[in-house]
């Protein structure tokens, strides 16, 4: 099975080391800002301000593996270091299955957490966070996109803005229909946000400090 690997860290911290040494070739770096306020120590790693997010994909027989590696020398059982999280893909192009899957071992999940993401319009990322936090989530991180679409576009008889904010949220699943519904209140598709909310289930994670 193929799982997709996201490593959220401050910007001084550098996984690529790790990432070669397993040899894993599909890999993306991306840069975000954390959104915790400065006084509340998010307890999963995103209470600074800058940010690096890497995507890799990797198979299952390594998870347990890579996921001990970049806790151990990334410290991450350190608060506020960072924080990483396993997804399973349903699905794969051959190519990537053929090199990836090099067992039929599964390490079995948590499921004890969900990756939460909401689209808004650009510059709103507060309005998603401030309704995060009134239903118990502790911190977030924001990425910036765009739409396709080179300019406004109607969708459902509502303007779509191509500037995006992309935030994510990790929260516990005893919450997580409670910090959706709060964020649809308060970003969702009918409100000024214009936001699409969605969540996927995480199979593991490290960082995650009580």
């Amino acid at each position: 099975m193929i799982k997709l690997l996201v490593v959220i860290l401050n910007k001084d911290k550098k996984l690529k080391p790790i990432l070669k040494k397993y040899k894993l070739s599909f890999n993306i770096i991306t840069y975000a800002r954390g959104t915790a306020s400065k006084s509340l120590l998010s307890y999963f790693g995103l209470d600074e301000v800058k940010k690096d997010i890497y995507f890799s994909l990797i198979p299952s027989s390594l998870e347990e593996k890579v996921l001990n590696e970049i806790e151990a020398r990334l410290n991450l059982k350190r608060r506020g270091e960072g924080i990483g999280f396993t997804i399973g893909l349903k699905s794969s192009n051959k190519f990537i299955k053929d090199i990836l899957e090099s067992s039929d071992l599964v390490m079995p999940g948590k499921n004890e957490y969900s990756l939460v993401v909401s689209i808004v319009k650009e510059g709103l990322s507060d309005h998603v966070m401030n309704a995060a936090k009134k239903a118990g989530a502790t911190g977030g991180t924001v990425l910036y996109g765009r739409s396709l679409g080179s300019s406004r576009t109607v969708f459902a008889s509502i303007q779509v803005e191509p500037e995006k904010d992309i935030v994510l949220n990790i929260v516990s699943n005893e919450i997580k229909n409670k910090v959706m519904e709060s964020i649809n209140k308060e970003a969702g598709i009918k409100t000024e946000a214009r936001g699409v909310i969605m969540s996927f289930e995480i199979d593991n994670i490290i960082g995650l400090n009580d």
